[in-house]
Parts: structure tokens; C-alpha cells; sequence
């Protein structure tokens, strides 16, 4: 099987499966051709592009270490060595060079987390599998992510358990995964990415719950 990362007009392809994104109370039919999206869409496009690129592919790309035979952005495999470090830091650079700074959110600034769930596995245990399944999956096709992290400010006067209904939770569980409702905020680049890393502190006490789910659901522009 040919596993590799999206080329510019894959990524691009991926962009126009079902996602929903709204932009000041309307619908955005797709991300790629609105005025609001498509020039950090294609922008996006050109540094997947140059993973294939002979000219930069090199300083950008190095083998997987998932057994797949292909090769990854060198930020999205774990490294093992001083040189890997300075490898990895050296294609986060010559992605950047190629925006010129102004994509502060391209794909590989989740890559430093996703790396940690094939390098420390053991960490997320009992769902080792589940965190080295993400780390092959994010890696062999360079997966763009985004985090939500902070609850939308409801009522200050009023303790988080008693507004907890209004923050992103778990409704149900199925078999073809999690059926969340609510809200979070502070979710950039969530238009533009495949998958959004969701994350909180619970309202039950000082623990700490994650979660990811497929862009494809809600996505609203400036939150």
C-alpha cells in the first residue's frame, strides 16, 4: 500500500469532504474556494507539495519509523538523537521560509504532541494502542490538526460544574466512536485541518480529558 503524505492537491481534496464551517451566519460551501480560506488553503497546498518536491524535500522529509517504507515531515516522527533535533528544527525553518512567517499554524505545530504518543505510549495507557495508532496515522500522511482547549466564558459567577452543559462533553459513546455536543474556543486553524485535538480540565475535579475528532464536524470561523 502507498502511504505517504497529501500532495497540494490532495490536502486540498481532503478539504471538501463533509465538513461544516460558518462564517458570519452563513454556511461556507467549501473552505478552498471562499474568499476567507482559499488563499491559506493553497498556501497550506504549496508546503505539502514541497514535501515532493526534489528541490526541498531533503532538508524537509526523512524515513517513517512506523514500517509503512515511506517518508515523513522530519517534525512528525520522534526523534532519537541530538541530529534528529537538529534535523527536525531545520524543516520547521524551510517550512516557514516558504510562508514567510505568516502561517503561524501550519501543520506541523501539533506535530511536537503527536509525537509524543509514538516516543511515550505507555503514557496514555490504558489506550497505549489507540495513542500509537494516531502517531502512524499522523505521521505516514502528515495529518494538519488544531487544539480547542478553552471553554467559552458563559457566566463567571457561576462555578464550571453548574455551566457545564455549554462546554464540549461526551453524550454518548457508539461503536463507530463519540457523539459530543457544546463548545469550545480559541480553535485556530480548525477550517483548514482534518482533525481537532479537543482538550479541558474536567468540572468533576483537577484531572485532565482529551479527546480528537474528525474536522468534519462543526467548525466555526473565529472561535
Amino acid at each position: 500500500m502507498d502511504v505517504r503524505p497529501f500532495t497540494g492537491r490532495e490536502f486540498l481534496e481532503s478539504l471538501r469532504g463533509p465538513r461544516e464551517v460558518w462564517l458570519y451566519g452563513d454556511r461556507v460551501k467549501d473552505v478552498t474556494e471562499h474568499p476567507a480560506f482559499r488563499n491559506p488553503a493553497r498556501m497550506l497546498a504549496r508546503l505539502y507539495d514541497a514535501l515532493h518536491d526534489p528541490a526541498t524535500r531533503d532538508v524537509l522529509t526523512c524515513p517513517t519509523d512506523t514500517g509503512s517504507g515511506g517518508f515523513t515531515h522530519r517534525y512528525f516522527r520522534a526523534p532519537t538523537s541530538a541530529e534528529d533535533l537538529v534535523a527536525a528544527r531545520d524543516a520547521i525553518a524551510a517550512w516557514a521560509r516558504l510562508t514567510y512567517g505568516w502561517m503561524g499554524r501550519s501543520p506541523d505545530y501539533k506535530a511536537a504532541f503527536l509525537a509524543t504518543l509514538g516516543a511515550n505510549a505507555e503514557f496514555y495507557s490504558p489506550y497505549q494502542e489507540n495513542a500509537r495508532r494516531w502517531y502512524r496515522a499522523a505521521q505516514e500522511r502528515v495529518l494538519y490538526m488544531n487544539h480547542a482547549i478553552v471553554h467559552p466564558p458563559v457566566d463567571r459567577h457561576r462555578p464550571p460544574d453548574e455551566v457545564a452543559d455549554v462546554y464540549v462533553h461526551v453524550e454518548r459513546e457508539t461503536d463507530a466512536g463519540l457523539i459530543v455536543s457544546g463548545a469550545k474556543i480559541v480553535a485556530t486553524g480548525s477550517a483548514l485541518t482534518h482533525y481537532n485535538f479537543l482538550a479541558q480540565p474536567s468540572t468533576a475535579g483537577n484531572t485532565f480529558s482529551s479527546e480528537m475528532n474528525e474536522t468534519s464536524s462543526t467548525a466555526r470561523s473565529g472561535a
